[in-house]
């Protein structure tokens, strides 16, 4: 009699079930965690940890890749593919049921997606030299709490960040001074396309109100539809340099932008900016806006990066609507 033939498909489907369960898993304990960072005293502080920016997506892509994986026989492939649908998965997740903002998932996946390759190539190569299965399994459970032990143990670094922008204007300064201090009514169509705004959707000036004239003087930012904050003048030299020190008396913006990212919080302090008018030989006038704040988190190299791209974008676009103002005032004359 001719052989039954084998059916192998159970074993696949064994497999395939392991890596669902893996991913499941994966997810309970990160919306675990999620709930329980935000119920705890630490707050919002404990999303910007180190902890929970490359530990936990690294131990998070170890777990499923150990069950996915129980054999230690899968592809490379296998473990490349686990941190970007663990991050694909976490972001949908995070947007659709838990009401994250965008910016707060895009800054999110890249450090994700590095660490968790970091996370499961680690466990491919421990798994591969192991002569203790229950030491392994033990530093798979126990690393990552010891890690967020150790973490809380090291002290905050404060570092305080410069942020530059500059434009070159064909106006003179007496002609850029008024728009530096004030701007009524600004129109969707004025400023300019930045990545941050245009695509993220970061808010964009509305108008700039200021009360009085002088050192003392309060500017009102209204941004978007329902963001205001006060800038409150510390130097003011009429035609050369505007000063300011940030007041955010209301959570409008944090709100608007992500509820985990405070601009007066305990990991960012959006702290002073200034506008510096300088003429130019040709009759052009360079005009400069730095903003200056403070970073304290264990990831500050991480979150300068994004300050950069995230404020510097905002400056562009600030400094191409007084510069469009400008110029057309000096055109008109």
């Amino acid at each position: 009699m001719p052989a039954e033939p084998q059916d192998d498909r159970a074993p696949v489907s064994l497999l395939k079930g392991r890596i669902i369960a893996g991913f499941s898993l994966a997810l309970v304990i990160a919306l675990s965690a999620y709930l329980l960072m935000s119920a705890s005293r630490a707050g919002n502080q404990a999303f910007a940890s180190l902890w929970f920016l490359a530990v936990f997506p690294a131990y998070l892509c170890a777990l499923i890749c150990y069950v996915g994986d129980p054999a230690g026989t899968r592809s490379r492939n296998f473990y490349v593919s686990v941190p970007p649908i663990l991050v694909g998965l976490v972001i949908f997740g995070s947007a659709a049921f838990l009401g994250e903002g965008i910016i707060c998932l895009v800054m999110l996946s890249p450090i994700w997606l590095i660490f968790g390759l970091i996370g499961a190539f680690s466990v491919r190569r421990m798994r591969r030299r192991r002569d203790d299965a229950a030491s392994f399994h033990a530093s798979l459970l126990f690393l990552p709490l010891l890690a967020g032990s150790v973490e809380s143990q090291i002290p905050v670094p404060h570092d305080t960040v410069t942020l530059t922008r500059s434009v070159i204007v064909n106006a003179s300064p007496a002609e850029i001074w008024p728009y530096a201090v004030s701007n009524a009514h600004i129109g969707n169509d004025e400023g300019r396309w930045t990545f941050s705004q245009s695509v993220l959707g970061l808010p964009r000036p509305r108008a700039t109100v200021l009360d009085r004239p002088g050192v003392g003087g309060v500017r009102t930012a209204y941004w978007s539809e329902s963001i205001d904050f006060q800038e409150r003048v510390t130097a003011w030299q009429p035609g050369r340099r505007l000063a300011w020190r940030f007041a955010f008396t209301n959570s409008s913006l944090q709100h608007h932008t992500d509820e985990h990212i405070a601009p007066d919080g305990p990991f960012l302090k959006i702290d002073t900016g200034d506008y510096r008018l300088t003429p130019l030989p040709d009759g052009t006038t360079r005009l400069t806006l730095t903003t200056n704040y403070v970073a304290m988190t264990h990831v500050n190299l991480y979150a300068r990066w994004w300050g950069e791209l995230l404020l510097g974008d905002i400056q562009d676009n600030v400094l191409a609507v007084v510069k469009q103002r400008a110029e057309a005032r000096h055109e008109a004359r």
